[in-house]
């Protein structure tokens, strides 16, 4: 599980339309078909699915997972407080 999925700003993974690189620091270690999902507990805030991504066997509950290039889009979609999780903060850079 990820403290973010589709309802907090990833809603650009709905049916897959958009794959975005994800990187760990454990990315030498030997992976396998991995399905990810969101924090809400909705049965639609899981990613990828369908096509899974490979991620490291020896990720642990903590360590970081970094989704690149998700860029001003994330923030749009979470506005609405989704299940009680609070709206993601903007910043202008």
């Amino acid at each position: 599980y990820l403290d973010i999925g589709k309802f907090g700003g990833l809603a650009e993974t709905m049916d897959e339309a958009i794959r975005y690189s994800i990187v760990t620091d454990r990315d030498h270690d030997t992976r396998s078909p991995c399905v990810l999902a969101g924090p809400t507990c909705d049965s639609a805030d899981v990613l990828y699915e369908k096509n899974p991504y490979a991620l490291p066997d020896t990720l642990q509950a903590g360590d970081e997972v970094f989704i690149e290039g998700t860029g001003a889009y994330t923030s749009t979609y979470s506005a609405v407080a989704f299940n009680g999780f609070p709206p993601l903060r903007t910043f202008a850079i």
